[in-house]
Formats: C-alpha cells, structure tokens, sequence
C-alpha cells in the first residue's frame, strides 16, 4: 500500500492511496455491506465485507475484510476467509475491549500479537491494526507506545463515538494518536460516527469513516439533508433532487424499494459532506467550513473551542502560513484561528523594534488591506509628517489579530483577512486586544512615550493594555471621526511635542524585510539578510528588492508579504532555520521529493520558504515547503518542496 499526502488545510488532508492496481483518494467513506438487500451506491468506492452475499455490483471496489474475532482457530483459516472475499486490505481482529485494567491490558496485549503474526504472515498484503479509544490515558498511551513499533500504515479507531459525550478526551485522544502513530499513516473512524460530525473530525486527521450510523437511521425510516436527520414519514416535500429523492417522490414503490432508496440518499448527502471537504481543503477553505458546522449543535461548537485551546500545537504544525484565498473572521468561532493564532504568537516571540525609535503609535486598523493603502492611514500618515516626527513606530490594533506592527502589515495574514464591521467589540476581543498591545509596549524602553489616536473597542483594548503593561499612554482628544479635522489636529500636536528629540528616520522598508524576516526565520535573520550596507529599491507595481550592490539578496512576495531570499541571500540565513538536507549534491527538476530528503527542521510548516542543503550543509536549491518538517522526514512519498531557485553544480 502506498499514499502520498496531496494538499493540507491544517491536520485535515487530502491523499491519493494505492493499493496494487486500484488508486483511491481521502477522505472517503466506507460501505458497510452486510446484505443483499441494502447494496452500496455506485458512488461509493470503498466497502468493508462481511459474511454474507457478494454483489456483482460490487466488483471492483476496494474491500476491507475484518477477520473473525477472537482469532479463528488458526491464522491461515482467518487468512483464507480474508482472501476469499478477495480482499484489499485485511483488517486485524478486533475484540471487544472491555473489564477492569488488568484484563484491558491483556486483552490489548493479545491483540497486538494477533497482528504482528498475521502482518508476518500475508507480507504482500495491507494489513489494518485496530486502536481503541480508552477512558484510561495511561492505558491507551501504553497501546500507542506498543503500536507504533511495529510499523503499520493503517489504523482502524475503535469506539470513537463513545468520546463524544467527553469532548475533551476525545481532542487529547487524537492528539495522542497523531503524536505516537504520525503523519505516515491512514486513519478509519470505525462505527457510529454522525455525519455531523465529518468536517470535525477531517480537520482533525481521519481519512475514512464508515456508513453504520448512516445504515442504522435509515432503518429507523430517518432522512438526511443539510446536517440534519429528519423523520421520513413527518416530510410532506423532500428537498432534495438527487435520482433516489426523485424516486422516492413516486408513490409505486414497496417498503424493501424505500429502503434501499433512502439509504441511497443518505449515503450520498454522506459522502457530500466528504466531497465537500475536498473543495475546502483544496481552496484553503476548511477551517470555515468546521466553523460554520459549530452552528448545528453546542456540541460541535466546544469541540472546537477544545480543540483551539488544547491542541494548537497539533492544529498549527500542520496549518500552512498562508493562502490564497482571503482569511475570513465572522465571529468568536475565528479568534483563536491556528493562523491568527501563530500569527500573535510570533508577534510576542520574534518581533524586536528598530534601533532608534523616538515613540510609539497606536493607531486603529482599516478594512482596506494594507493598512497603509486606506484613505485613513494616508491622513494619518500626511499628519506625521506634518507633525516632523522621525524615528516613530508604529502598532496597528485590530480584531481578531490583536497588534500589527507597521513593518509586517502585509505579511499574511494581516493584509488577508476580512471581518463583519460593527465598530462593537466583545470582551474576547478586547481581552485578547489588550494582552497583545501589552507585549508589543514591553519591547520598548520604558521612557519611550506611547501616544494612542483611538476609539470605540481600540480605545478599550488599550486602556485594559495599560493597566496590564503599567505603562502610561498619551491619548489624543477625538471629536467626531479619528480622521476629522479637529482630531487629527490633536494628533499633529501631541506627535509635535516629541519632534524636537534628535533621531535618524526609520529606513521603512528596509525594516520590513529584516522584520519579515525575522518573523519567517526566527529572531537574528533580518539583520543578517538585510545589514546597513544594503539598499532596497521599489520597482513597477510597488515590488520590493533588497540588494547588496548589484547582488539582489531578497524580494518581498506581492501575495504573501514574505521574504523570498535568492540564493544570495539564501547563503546569509540557510543553516539559522528552515534548512531541510538533501541527500544527493545537487537538484533538478521543479519539485523536491520525499525520498531524496536526509533531515529537516522541524520548524517547518507547509507554504514555508526553505532552504535544501547538501550533505556538506552547502546552499544548492530554495523552495516553498508542501509538507511540514516533520512528515518530510518521516512520509515516504510525494512532494516535499516546490522549487524556486537552484544552484547547479559548476556555480559558486
């Protein structure tokens, strides 16, 4: 069996898997065929077969065949029942887990040398090993612990559903799953798993779920349609058309008929949500759409909260830095966005204000993306330099992202996102407005004077920020509009009151590549990229270079806002971070793959800028990362890094 990860929006993915000559993709749904009477859609690519009648409708689908359980009375009996059925994938026996610890334990002990002795014995054959989720933590962390030794590259998740009622544990279970099994691995959800619930749980990592739960409320006569499962007898006008809806409208048929159509419908709406979550995943689309589907139940709405809170670091390692589809905050479901998230967290950790900064300037952010580019911070701007000040800094408030520094208002996703605009602020925004202006005033010598031209929930977050940050603000008197005239004159004479102090102008855009980059590669790289004695010059449609003479060391990207070193200027920072060896002494192609990479740095996220380095740590290639550090190291298959310079051989 191989698989190869094609696109990420956070731990949710889509795959291509191929098992000998039949090639799939996830996430997908499982069929779970058990009778004649309720065959399986001719959508549905996969089936999990159990004793009972083989359809022709079925050839040439993928069969996952669990083995009889206990162990049948010897492992080539179980084989050939597995065979028979001509299956795929054989899927170890998997008992009933239940009983006090010391017999869980035994039990799980049991299991897992059932599955080495059959992975042992059908070497040629996919084998998929059962993981339970356990009310237990150390039990569960043990069976993980044990599991990952022997190498499997397919895990059926047993009794999932029985997490929900939990949703803390259920995060912490999944959290451990990805820790102890990693990214080389395909992940079922066996069992009665609400389809409600797919988007949560893709997002989370699960490749497959199974149409149980789809077949049980079907026999109870339930419709599915848009989340939701209705009475079918309580519908007087179906809304959906598909061709079983169109059927089921007619009033000829007998109850055996109705079934097998409503179960066609239902899996079909099933598997939508799946086919769903390839156009979001594949639009950078995914976080959105978990985000809407909170609104169907409380219960999906804290698991996301859960999720936010206790696993960012799951979430965000797999989460690109960017996109380009436009970042979309609607409400409280958006503010701890692993992008939002990484985006503060980086703020606090890798931003260093210049050298020489005569003041600070807190002012609101805009709905036109870059700051700089709306017509109020044009006015704000034109009376700065009225005002003759030199050497400010200047920190941009906004909701959700807390503080933007000027130099990085076009790094994504300050210059990317979007949100509903009421001029109110919750107390989660201002709380988390606050915290952030506090870090950023805590950079700043504490004699540096700090002026604030606010209103509304800006003034708010800053008042709370002071009293955090016990730092004292000058606030400027705002009559009517920030931008009226009277305001803007009160900010022109309280900026003209520090204008005398002696200090040099800040080179703007030379500090937002040695802030960008330090954002991107960790504190220490903009100074080394960017030093004083190089120069930037902004060409047609505003695109920004940095040169060291006539040597062009960097570029601002127009989509993304960060830094993309040439192999110049890859030389000065490629071994500080985001190094990834290559195995080989030099590169072709357009594309790095799996197979060809020695090590990475696990700081690596997927959209990075990387740097490939040969064996002797020598720059030969830079790239934007498809994958994170760590899978690139421990997938086997498909594309690492897409390439956008290389050195050949014979260059310097």
């Amino acid at each position: 069996m191989l698989f190869e990860i094609l696109r990420h929006d956070g731990p949710g993915r889509i795959t291509r898997v191929r098992i000998g000559s039949k090639t799939f993709e996830t996430p997908n749904l499982i069929f779970y065929f058990f009778d004649s009477l309720l065959p399986p859609p001719l959508q549905v690519q996969i089936i999990t077969v159990h004793e009972g009648e083989i359809l022709p409708c079925i050839e040439g689908k993928f069969k996952l065949v669990p083995l009889m359980s206990p162990l049948a009375f010897d492992l080539d009996e179980a084989i050939e029942y597995g065979l028979g059925l001509e299956a795929d994938v054989l899927i170890a026996p998997s008992p009933p887990i239940r009983g006090p610890s010391e017999m869980t334990a035994l039990l799980l002990g049991e299991l897992l040398e059932s599955a080495k002795a059959l992975k042992s014995a059908v070497r040629e054959m996919p084998v998929a090993i059962p993981i339970y989720y356990l009310p237990s933590k150390s039990l569960r962390r043990d069976f993980l612990s044990e599991v990952r030794k022997l190498g499997f590259k397919f895990y059926v998740i047993k009794g999932l559903e029985e997490a929900f009622r939990n949703p803390r544990d259920l995060v912490a279970f999944l959290y451990e799953v990805d820790h102890f099994i990693g990214p080389d691995a395909l992940l079922y959800a066996s069992g009665r798993i609400p389809p409600s619930h797919y988007l949560h749980l893709v997002y989370l990592g699960i490749d497959f779920f199974d149409t149980s739960f789809i077949i049980d409320a079907t026999l109870r006569n339930m419709y599915f349609f848009n989340g939701a499962w209705y009475q079918f007898s309580a519908i007087k006008e179906l809304p959906c058309f598909c061709e079983a809806c169109l059927r089921l409208k007619e009033s000829s048929q007998n109850s055996d008929e109705r079934l097998r159509l409503l179960l066609n419908h239902n899996t079909l709406s099933a598997l939508s949500i799946l086919k769903n979550a390839f156009l979001v995943i594949r639009h950078s689309r995914l976080r959105e759409s978990v985000e809407e589907t909170c609104h169907h139940s409380p219960e999906l709405a804290a698991l996301l909260r859960i999720l936010d809170r206790d696993a960012y670091p799951l979430l965000e390692k797999y989460t690109p830095v960017s996109s380009k589809a436009k970042l979309y905050c609607i409400g409280p479901e958006s503010y701890h966005k692993p992008s939002i998230e990484r985006f503060r967290t980086r703020i606090a950790t890798r931003y260093t204000p210049p050298k020489e900064v005569t003041a600070v300037l807190l002012l609101p952010c805009s709905a036109k993306k870059p700051y700089s580019s709306s017509p109020s911070h044009k006015l704000f701007r034109k009376t700065i330099i009225e005002a003759g000040v030199k050497g400010l800094c200047e920190g941009i408030i906004s909701s959700p992202l807390g503080l933007v520094p000027r130099e990085l208002e076009e790094v994504y996703p300050a210059a990317h996102y979007d949100v509903p605009v009421t001029g109110d602020w919750d107390q989660e925004e201002v709380r988390i407005a606050a915290e952030c202006i506090a870090k950023y005033l805590d950079k700043f010598p504490r004699n540096c004077p700090i002026i604030a031209h606010l209103d509304g929930g800006y003034l708010q977050a800053c008042r709370k920020a002071s009293e955090i940050s016990g730092r004292e603000i000058i606030y400027t008197e705002v009559e009517g509009s920030l931008t009226s005239p009277s305001s803007l004159s009160s900010l022109r004479s309280t900026l003209s009151r520090i204008s005398h102090q002696k200090c040099q102008e800040i080179d703007r855009l030379k500090e937002a590549f040695r802030k960008t980059a330090d954002y991107q590669f960790g504190p220490g790289a903009g100074e080394k990229l960017a030093p004083d004695s190089t120069t930037v010059k902004v060409k047609a449609r505003k695109e920004k270079l940095l040169y060291d003479g006539e040597v062009l060391l960097a570029q601002i990207s127009p989509l993304t806002g960060f830094v993309v070193p040439s192999l110049e200027g890859g030389d000065r920072i490629a071994r500080l971070s985001h190094w990834v060896i290559f195995k080989g002494d030099s590169i072709n192609g357009s594309s790095l793959m799996v197979p060809g990479i020695e090590d990475a740095d696990p700081q690596i996220r997927p959209g990075d800028v990387v740097f490939i380095l040969d064996s002797s740590k020598q720059l030969i290639g830079i790239g934007e990362a498809v994958l994170n550090g760590e899978e690139m190291v421990k997938l086997r298959r498909g594309v690492a890094v897409k390439l956008k310079h290389t050195r050949r051989r014979d260059e310097p």
